[in-house]
């Protein structure tokens, strides 16, 4: 059977399988990010977070891992146990969807509130911990998913510290009513029960020992010269705490034992030395002169190699479910000095934090300051009036800072949720309120409360005024506009509830209500933005379905002349050479005209998808300019001339190349579509500041009307419906730009012609590596 050639079907082969292999080429591309929840127990301004934080996202990226972090902060020492595990329960309960990876606990609240609250996650997820003194042994093995690195306090070594530092002390320790106080009470009484004779001279239920300034560990009645001793000071015990840490005697020490929001100021309130057997208390400007504790860099980088290789396909069961960490002898080099310990006294191999650069570099800087004396004289005049201007500039830097700082603060501190009560007929409200609104503090009758209510919604309040007056079962909650400084009306939202305690009068039962109030001015005003990017949604799919029909259209063009002039030259029409070269000329601007609609469809479907991928490099824009001008010069159309401006020194960003080129070509060929005489430039300049430069495409074309520039960049939107193109390409442009941190302007006037101006931020010494 013989089988008639189709041209057709063969080119619709040839589409498809370049489409099946762009899909799989951007598949196997694709890496999947890596999720990871960090749960920490103090508070998220803690400094050495921050520096963990960094540390972290440092070595993942060093590993070639790709990760979302989703920091939790419990804030341990101003919230309850009970509180922390409940928060920690949300917090994890909304992020099951997030699908974490992997989950990383440093320190023991984090921890303990980790495996009380008892979350499935616990149960399936990796967890790293580290930094963790008391690690619930039983909970941790029932668990193998759960791995990671235990701190043990060494007391009977920090003790063996103080004696080699300061001589023969009482040491001592403060303690509160809590598990974790017992516990750490029992592990050091058993540590130290051979080397130190407890002796809780400050407890209350023993006589004080008195003295005076002056006297000498011998001259107390009782105590040994030549012995060790440990005392205790407990916190529900102010007097106790006072007389144990603000006098001295005699010779003593100060030991901390855990990190709490009372530990980290005890170490400055003592009157003398203080010693820490965690880690978490040293370099911190917390007044601790050191103790023998697992480093934390240390710490963290055991924690960061173990959880790299279960994010790399290693499973948390094939690792040692606890391991202890290594301790060294660490110290503040600043206290130390405050406390005149010289450093010959310190254990070999002693590491120190807040150590001077000076101290460190000490040959390096005696050589330099050998080098800047001899330079000194030459430019002491020039320097003396630069310290000057520097001097005046951080004053000014100083001032500026104090004053947001301030700012800040405020902010942070009163927020905009306030606190009211109501009772016969009167509204108190907080200071915070009164504060934000700029007027006195004063309590307001409801008759005044009334008066501020924008007029449309005094009939609510009234009618609601008596539940208020005469009680209410369930509790209320009210919106409307107010004004209650005469600054206008605005949204407030009013939650409230009757108090379980009524009083009686004569009259009756006195009612009281207490509630929260919070201006929702802008939650209403994203309401109407919402409601317009609605619309503007349902315009979108109005336009894609508009598109569509087009795309048909603009497809089937080309496709029909390159199907056409194809038969006829595989025809037995016998054709002039001439007439050959024109229609295999048709064929391929058909052909680039088709690959134009392909290409404009990919990038629309990439920026949608968040996948239009970028290749960041140094680009000279005199030589891309210039590339540009030669390509598009002989394209120009009679009448029109195509010119160029570059400026004598040329600009060097950070840029992709191809994608710039891309925006530019689309303004060059928008402008040739519309251009029939006069010129089209292209120039590029920097601003006035040198911290941008302006890119520009000029025509003299027909321009665009005033009520069409809003829509030129709008998908789908063609302002000539008979000119060739999808409407894609001026969107395309902004998406790519807006990738750059760029901005596009527009300049039109109908008849007179059109600018579409670039603004790109020019940071000639500066790389980013976001891609």
């Amino acid at each position: 059977m013989n089988t008639r050639y189709n041209p057709l079907s063969q080119y619709y082969c040839a589409v498809l399988i370049i489409f099946v292999s762009i899909f799989l080429f951007s598949c196997s591309h694709s890496v999947a990010r890596k999720h990871i929840v960090i749960i920490q127990s103090y508070e998220a301004n803690y400094p050495y977070y921050k520096e963990a934080e960094s540390r972290i996202a440092s070595y993942l990226a060093s590993k070639n891992i790709r990760a979302d972090i989703y920091l939790l902060n419990l804030e341990s020492g101003q919230y309850s146990d009970k509180q922390q595990r409940l928060y920690l329960y949300k917090a994890l309960d909304s992020l099951v969807e997030w699908k974490p990876d992997l989950m990383i606990v440093n320190d023991d609240p984090a921890l303990n509130a980790l495996l009380m609250g008892k979350h499935p996650l616990i149960d399936s997820l990796p967890v790293v911990f580290s930094g963790v003194n008391y690690p619930d042994l039983s909970s941790i093995r029932k668990r193998p998913n759960i791995t990671g690195f235990y701190d043990k306090p060494d007391y009977k070594t920090n003790i063996e510290l103080i004696e080699r530092l300061i001589g023969k002390s009482i040491v001592v320790r403060v303690t509160g009513e809590t598990y974790t106080d017992k516990l750490i009470l029992a592990d050091m009484n058993e540590q130290l029960k051979d080397i130190c004779v407890i002796n809780n001279i400050f407890s209350e239920d023993r006589v004080r020992m008195s003295g005076q300034t002056g006297l000498s560990l011998a001259d107390v009645p009782k105590i040994k010269p030549d012995t060790m001793y440990l005392s205790t000071v407990n916190l529900k015990s102010t007097r106790s705490l006072v007389k144990g840490l603000g006098e001295n005697y005699y010779n003593k020490a100060y030991l901390a034992t855990k990190r709490d929001y009372m530990t980290l100021t005890l170490g400055r309130f003592c009157s003398f030395p203080s010693f820490s057997v965690v880690n978490e208390l040293i370099g911190y400007d917390n007044g601790v002169i050191g103790g023998y504790v697992t480093p934390l860099e240390e710490q963290t980088q055991q924690m960061l190699e173990r959880a790299a290789k279960i994010l790399t396909g290693t499973p948390a069961e094939n690792f040692q479910q606890i391991e202890e960490s290594n301790k060294k002898y660490v110290f503040d080099y600043k206290v130390l000095k405050q406390w005149d310990i010289p450093t010959d006294l310190l254990p070999e191999g002693a590491l120190f934090v807040n150590k001077p650069l000076f101290v460190r570099y000490q040959p390096y800087f005696v050589s330099l300051m050998s080098i800047a004396g001899i330079l000194f004289i030459v430019v002491v005049f020039y320097l003396n009036i630069k310290y000057l201007r520097e001097v005046r500039y951080k004053r000014e830097i100083q001032k500026k800072l104090e004053r947001e700082k301030e700012f800040l603060s405020f902010a942070l501190e009163s927020g905009n949720i306030f606190t009211f009560r109501y009772k016969q007929g009167i509204f108190e409200f907080d200071n915070e309120f009164y504060h934000s609104l700029g007027i006195p503090p004063e309590r307001m009758s409801a008759d005044r409360f009334q008066s501020a209510i924008h007029p449309d919604e005094q009939e609510d309040f009234i009618q609601n005024r008596y539940k208020l007056d005469h009680g209410f079962v369930s509790r209320q909650v009210t919106r409307r506009r107010y004004d209650f400084n005469g600054k206008g009306h605005q949204w407030w939202e009013f939650r409230y509830a009757q108090n379980k305690n009524m009083h009686s009068s004569a009259e009756g039962d006195i009612v009281e209500v207490s509630g929260l109030c919070l201006n929702i001015q802008h939650i209403k005003e994203n309401e109407d933005h919402l409601k317009i990017a609605i619309q503007k949604a349902e315009e979108s799919d109005r336009m894609k379905s508009v598109f569509l029909a087009n795309m048909s259209h603009e497809i089937r063009t080309p496709l029909n002349a390159i199907v056409g002039f194809s038969q006829l030259l595989n025809s037995d029409i016998e054709l002039e050479p001439e007439e050959k070269a024109e229609f295999i000329d048709l064929i391929s601007k058909n052909s680039d005209l088709l690959l134009k609609l392909i290409n404009d469809i990919l990038d629309l479907s990439r920026i949608e998808s968040g996948r239009l991928s970028f290749a960041f490099e140094d680009c000279n824009l005199n030589e891309l300019i210039t590339d540009i001008f030669h390509t598009h010069q002989r394209m120009m159309p009679e009448n029109v001339e195509l010119r160029m401006q570059i400026p004598e020194i040329p600009a060097v960003i950070y840029t992709d190349k191809g994608r710039l080129t891309q925006v530019c070509t689309n303004f060059i060929n928008n402008a040739r579509k519309f251009t029939s005489r006069g010129y089209i430039k292209i120039k590029y300049d920097y601003s006035p500041d040198k911290r941008f430069v302006f890119i520009s495409v000029e025509d003299t074309g027909k321009g665009i009307p005033e009520d069409k520039k809003a829509l030129v960049f709008e998908r789908f939107q063609k302002l000539d419906e008979f000119a060739q193109g999808t409407g894609l390409g001026l969107a395309i442009c902004q998406s790519i730009i807006h990738a750059f941190k760029g901005t596009i302007r527009l300049e039109s006037e109908e008849g007179k012609g059109s600018c579409f101006t670039i603004t790109l931020p020019y940071t000639p010494y500066l790389k980013t590596s976001d891609n």
